[in-house]
């Protein structure tokens, strides 16, 4: 039995237009995980999605959490961290879409239902499962660069269109993206360093561009993202969803000791590693020459039809297997949180004029402990 439910895993979606590229990964062979079914208030979302993958049309949220014993948490971001406590408490398991949270205020609930809960929790940062993010990973892990000491990346995303419905009714993006000033989306940039470098920011400073594209928003057109790391690297984001101009959804670089990667922008800029001692005298090569001998061989053929270049299927299915084996999930609240807080805080750093603001460690934040400790021993 899976949490006195059925022998079957049942996995449920809330939020059914994201929802469904997680649910690609459970394919039509797995007999072990089902699909419960889906929860979305757009009634005709949650109908277009039964219809493609199957499974029931959950009348509200409470009754998924009721049916499965899985959730995939997909809904707008400020529902990820209210509704993944709901769900934890009630002993179901929490596959939780990016950022895990998106206020302080959040963060603590998150950490105490995380804590408390006899569930699992996970992030679902699909940018640390890019084929290419992988063979970097394994390349970092076995210290082909050296000691990496310098990071950068860019999630550059022009979205003014999904900012109003017709009519010019603002949806949640409006506020929770570009209502706010700050590095309102920081994840997708800064989970693919930490995870290369094994590290968690210390500090940030914020400072923005002022607003040229659109006087009316809140948030400045860039906003850049300075940090320091527990290990003593600097980090560096750009966060731009307003600017007229093409996307660069998956920029990074590294900097080693021993070697660099850069992923390259431009058309044909193939990405590229320099590996001391081992690459021509400053001379790149291309990326590519070192993927079949570093590619994890789990993530060498994504589930067909996975999004994003088939790196929406893995994060359910590495989730399912921590779970299965009692292991901890690969990014727990606490890699979630490492991800997520240097983008709370940058809300008030860029609000100061840019100052140096310390990002604190949720391994030390005290909620969920206090007089009832959950997974970790009680603070003395």
């Amino acid at each position: 039995m899976v949490n006195g439910k059925s022998e079957q895993m049942r996995v449920g979606v809330v939020g059914a237009r994201r929802g469904g590229g997680h649910i690609v990964a459970l394919g039509k062979s797995n007999k072990r995980i089902v699909l419960g079914g889906v929860y979305d208030p757009w009634h005709e979302e949650a109908e277009k999605f039964t219809k493609t993958y199957g499974g029931k049309i959950y009348r509200n949220f409470e009754e998924a959490v009721e049916d499965c014993d899985l959730l995939v948490i997909a809904s707008p971001q400020q529902y990820h961290a209210p509704q993944a406590d709901y769900a934890l408490r009630a002993g179901v398991h929490v596959l939780s879409e990016v950022p895990a949270a998106v206020s302080m205020e959040q963060v603590n609930l998150l950490l105490a239902a995380a804590r408390e809960s006899k569930a699992s929790y996970m992030i679902a940062e699909n940018y640390c499962y890019h084929r290419l993010n992988l063979v970097v990973g394994a390349m970092a892990k076995a210290g082909v660069f050296g000691k990496l000491y310098f990071g950068e990346s860019e999630y550059v995303h022009e979205m003014k269109s999904w900012h109003t419905r017709a009519g010019g009714v603002p949806t949640w993006r409006r506020f929770w993206q570009v209502g706010k000033n700050g590095i309102t989306y920081p994840t997708h940039s800064l989970g693919p360093l930490l995870e290369w470098m094994d590290d968690r920011i210390t500090a940030i400073s914020a400072i923005g561009t002022g607003r040229w594209t659109k006087p009316e928003y809140e948030m400045e057109d860039t906003v850049t993202l300075s940090c320091r790391t527990r290990k003593g690297a600097l980090l560096r984001m750009r966060l731009d969803l307003i600017s007229n101009r093409p996307e660069v959804w998956n920029y990074y670089s590294i900097q080693g000791t021993e070697g660099a990667y850069e992923s390259g922008k431009l058309f044909g800029d193939k990405p590229r590693v320099y590996i001391e001692g081992k690459s021509p005298r400053e001379t790149w090569q291309t990326l590519e020459e070192y993927a079949d001998a570093y590619l994890p061989k789990r993530y060498a053929v994504p589930p067909d039809e996975a999004g994003h270049g088939g790196s929406d299927a893995w994060p359910l299915l590495d989730f399912v297997q921590s779970i299965e084996e009692g292991t901890m999930p690969r990014f727990d609240i606490y890699r979630a949180l490492d991800m997520t807080l240097p983008g709370i805080v940058s809300e008030a750093s860029i609000n100061q004029n840019g100052d140096w603001l310390a990002v604190p460690d949720p391994r030390t934040m005290t909620a969920g402990i206090g007089l009832n400790p959950g997974k970790e021993a009680p603070l003395y």
